[in-house]
C-alpha cells in the first residue's frame, strides 16, 4: 500500500515538474512571437495588447463576485496591479533593445536580490557575488567581433526596472493571496494592469482591424505568456514545494537564452552567455542551500 502510495507521489510529481517547465517555455516561446510582432505594433503597442486581451481572457475564466473589493483592498491592488503593468512594460521596451536571454537574465536578478537581502550566510555572499559576477559579464562592453555590439543601455535599464516591478509584485503578490483565491488576485491584478495600459492599447486598435492575421497573433501572445503559464503554474503548485518552485524558475533566463537563439537567432557571446548561467546558477544555489522560500 505504501509503495502505491510513493508511485501516485511520484507521478504527481512528475506531472507538477512538467506542468511549470512548461508554463515556463510557454512564456518564452510567447516573447519570441510578440518581438516578432514589434515592427506592426511596436514594444509598446504589443504590451497594450497582451495584458489588455490576458485581462479579458482572465475575466472570461474567473469573475471575482460583486462585494469582492473593500478600500483596504483596494489600496494594496493598485501597486499590485501597477507592478504587472510595469514588469510588462519595461519587459517590452527592454526586448526590443536586448537579446532575450539578456533581458531574462537582468529581470531575474531582482527577485533574486530580494531573495538575498538580509541574508547574513557566507554561502548567501557568495550567490551574491556570483549575481554581480554574471551582471558583469553580461553587462561588460564587446565589439561587433564579439559577436554581439555593445548592450543599449536604456534596455538594460528598461530590464532592471522590470526587475524592480517583480519585487513590488512579489511584495504585494504574497499579501494579495491571503485576501483572495489565487485565480481572483491574478484575475483582478491584470485587470488592473490593463486599465493602466490602455493608452498602450489604443493606437493599435486600427492597426489590428486592418490586419486580422497579426491581431490573432497577438491573441496567442496574450494566451502563450499569460494565460497558459498561470494555468500550469497553478497546477504546480498545488504539489510542489516552495523550493522546488525556486529551482525549477532557475531555469528561466537559460530558457529565455536559449529561445531567443533558436527562434530568434539571437547569438551571445560565450561571456554572456556564462553571465546568463551565472545568474541561474546563484539562483538555483540559493533556494536549494536556503529555507523554504518562494520567489512568487
Amino acid at each position: 500500500m505504501s509503495s502505491q502510495v510513493s508511485s501516485t507521489e511520484s507521478n504527481s510529481q512528475l506531472k507538477a515538474v512538467g506542468c511549470l517547465i512548461g508554463g515556463i517555455s510557454s512564456f518564452q516561446i510567447g516573447a519570441t512571437l510578440a518581438k516578432g510582432l514589434f515592427p506592426l505594433f511596436g514594444p509598446t503597442g504589443m504590451v497594450g495588447l497582451r495584458v489588455c486581451l490576458a485581462a479579458v481572457i482572465l475575466l472570461c475564466i474567473w469573475r471575482p463576485t460583486p462585494g469582492t473589493l473593500t478600500v483596504e483592498r483596494l489600496k494594496l491592488l493598485l501597486p499590485y496591479g501597477a507592478s504587472v503593468a510595469i514588469m510588462n512594460f519595461c519587459f517590452y521596451v527592454a526586448l526590443v533593445r536586448l537579446p532575450l536571454g539578456v533581458v531574462v537574465a537582468l529581470e531575474f536578478t531582482g527577485p533574486l536580490t530580494l531573495a538575498l537581502v538580509g541574508s547574513r550566510r557566507w554561502l548567501d555572499l557568495c550567490w551574491a557575488g556570483l549575481v554581480v559576477a554574471g551582471l558583469f559579464l553580461l553587462l561588460r562592453p564587446e565589439g561587433p567581433t564579439a559577436g554581439l555590439a555593445s548592450l543599449n543601455l536604456f534596455g538594460v535599464a528598461a530590464a532592471l526596472l522590470s526587475g524592480c516591478g517583480w519585487v513590488v509584485y512579489i511584495l504585494t503578490g504574497t499579501r494579495m493571496g491571503k485576501m483572495f483565491p489565487a485565480p481572483v488576485a491574478t484575475t483582478l491584478g491584470m485587470s488592473t494592469a490593463a486599465i493602466l495600459l490602455l493608452p498602450c492599447l489604443i493606437p493599435t486598435i486600427p492597426t489590428v482591424l486592418t490586419h486580422p492575421w497579426q491581431g490573432g497573433a497577438a491573441l496567442s501572445v496574450a494566451v502563450l505568456s499569460s494565460a497558459v503559464p498561470y494555468i500550469l503554474d497553478m497546477m504546480a503548485m498545488r504539489t510542489l514545494s516552495p523550493r522546488d518552485l525556486g529551482i525549477l524558475l532557475s531555469m528561466e533566463p537559460m530558457l529565455g537564452a536559449l529561445s531567443g537563439f533558436v527562434f530568434l537567432h539571437e547569438a551571445l557571446s560565450a561571456m554572456r552567455w556564462m553571465g546568463v548561467l551565472c545568474i541561474a546558477v546563484a539562483s538555483a544555489g540559493n533556494v536549494l542551500t536556503g529555507r523554504q522560500k518562494s520567489l512568487h
